[in-house]
């Protein structure tokens, strides 16, 4: 059901998936990226990424001006938003309904969203189950946000006067994939393939013996 819902949303909102690629990369590039160790796992991720979306262009409608799509400026305003503009104390996130925002104590909410030991939490409900939150194993979401502010300013200083000139613009926020990453990666792939190769052609010599005619009987 989380595939067949993340694959609707990726079909509504095409700059999801370039943006979720990105920043994959950004938050396991600084070991943010494992839920059990506080982190922001995929789904989540994915979660932040549509409802930035649907604000962005809840917002564009309201004040009746076109919503571009510049993925380098959808980068920059993702980082601004959850860095500077969203309130993670007071603020909970729902993507049903084309995304709203709820108070995290409100009666009904409270129960599930509202964590007194962290009140920092991000509160995220779960789209397919709205009593679920999906940001509660979260804990270092306030690692992630001065993450995301950091490499914010970092981005604002490329792209404003004075620039400051550099070779890659995202490269100052993104570690490249080193040669060796990707010829691993590459090397595993292609293993994978052969493996998997190997396995149906085992299958269909299994089939071709099981399903040999019976020889006739030699006649004495």
């Amino acid at each position: 059901q989380a595939a067949a819902l993340m694959h609707q949303y990726m079909e509504a909102l095409p700059p999801l998936r370039p943006l979720t690629f990105v920043l994959k990369k950004f938050i396991a590039s600084r070991g943010l990226n494992q839920p059990y160790t506080g982190g922001v796992g995929s789904f989540l991720l994915q979660m932040m990424i549509i409802s930035f979306l649907q604000h962005r262009e809840r917002d564009a409608f309201n004040n009746r001006r076109p919503s571009l799509y510049n993925l380098g400026a959808l980068l920059v305003e993702f980082l601004e938003f959850y860095s500077t503009d969203f309130n993670f104390i007071l603020t909970g996130i729902s993507v049903r309904y084309d995304g709203f925002f709820f108070p995290k104590g409100a009666v009904g909410r409270k129960k599930d969203y509202w964590q007194p030991q962290r009140p920092f939490s991000i509160a995220m409900e779960n789209p397919l189950d709205p009593s679920f939150d999906v940001g509660s194993p979260s804990f270092r979401i306030g690692v992630v946000q001065r993450a995301f502010e950091v490499a914010f300013k970092t981005l604002l200083c490329h792209v404003s006067e004075p620039l400051i000139p550099t070779v890659s613009i995202l490269a100052s926020i993104l570690p490249p994939s080193s040669y060796g990453e990707m010829w691993d990666r590459s090397h595993t792939r292609g293993k994978m393939n052969e493996d998997q190769n190997q396995s149906t052609s085992k299958q269909k010599g299994k089939a071709i013996s099981t399903h040999e005619p019976p020889r006739k009987r030699q006649r004495r």
